[in-house]
């Protein structure tokens, strides 16, 4: 499995960018392997994203391809977009994280 974390500043009130979300949110569902998306906000520090799980590294490879991934980096809402991805060490995790049963089944259901 494969983990991005994409954080980001906004410029735009964070109200404004939750009702915006929620209205992009469903077209993520249509991304092959994406076993999930958590979005991230924390006004405090003024820092917003997601954190996402994928099958593979081909289904992460193949997201950056899409309209909603690029658009992230042409939102004139968002400031200084970063992504990071790792691998997802498959042990530990099955141990300490009842996600990766979840993913697994979840990807096993698609």
């Amino acid at each position: 499995m494969r983990i991005r974390i994409v954080t980001f500043g906004l410029n735009i009130p964070a109200e404004a960018y939750t009702a915006y979300a929620t209205h992009i949110a469903p077209g993520f569902t249509a991304w092959p392997g994406l076993l999930g998306k958590w979005w991230l906000g924390d006004t405090a520090s003024g820092t917003f994203g997601g954190v996402y799980l994928f099958a593979s590294q081909h289904d992460a490879d193949r997201s950056r391809e899409t309209d909603l991934f690029r658009g992230m980096f042409a939102n004139p809402a968002l400031t200084d977009v970063t992504v990071q991805e790792y691998d997802v060490l498959d042990a530990p995790t099955a141990i300490t994280a009842a996600t990766s049963q979840t993913a697994t089944a979840l990807e096993e259901a698609r």
